[in-house]
């Protein structure tokens, strides 16, 4: 029974620590602003969405410098494992569950760090044309019509007119 409680409180560690991680993502939607922005003016122009497509967004600097997913996943497959099996087996579930964890750990630390996104190409009509990546809400198909801001910082974010 002691295990078995053990077991229960390890996973549920685990899966909040999953949970707060993902909370760490930056957010990409054109509906979010960080507080130094509020109050700022920015240039906001009209114009035509001519392409879009799907894209993934991942925070590339965050995944070469952190391994925490990989470390953490081995160490919780390990520990997991070492509660099967006898003697040589004990041992061979230690190390399969080390090795099933990290590689598990690694993807769900790739997948908390990546986030759909959208790249929009938008034509406006002063000739000009611009590109922008935000997240996936609100979709914006070909031939709408909409408006690009862009604050004074470079940030830009395309949303329907």
């Amino acid at each position: 029974m002691k295990n078995r409680l053990s077991n229960i409180t390890t996973i549920t560690l685990f899966t909040c620590a999953v949970m707060m991680a993902q909370g760490c993502a930056r957010q990409i939607s054109p509906g979010t602003y960080a507080a130094g922005a509020v109050g700022e003016t920015s240039r906001t122009y009209a114009g035509t969405v001519v392409h879009a497509r799907p894209v993934l967004v991942e925070d590339k600097e965050y995944l070469e410098q952190n391994g925490l997913g990989l470390i953490g996943g081995g160490l919780g497959g390990a520990y997991v494992g070492s509660h099967f099996g006898k003697g040589q087996g004990k041992d061979l579930a230690t190390i399969g569950g080390a090795i099933a964890g990290a590689t598990a750990g690694a993807f769900a630390e790739k997948a908390l760090k990546s986030q759909n996104g959208m790249e929009y190409i938008v034509a406006l009509h002063n000739g000009e044309s611009h590109t922008v990546v935000q997240g996936t809400d609100p979709v914006l198909g070909v031939g709408q019509d909409v408006y690009l801001i862009i604050s004074n910082k470079g940030r830009s974010r395309v949303i329907p007119r």
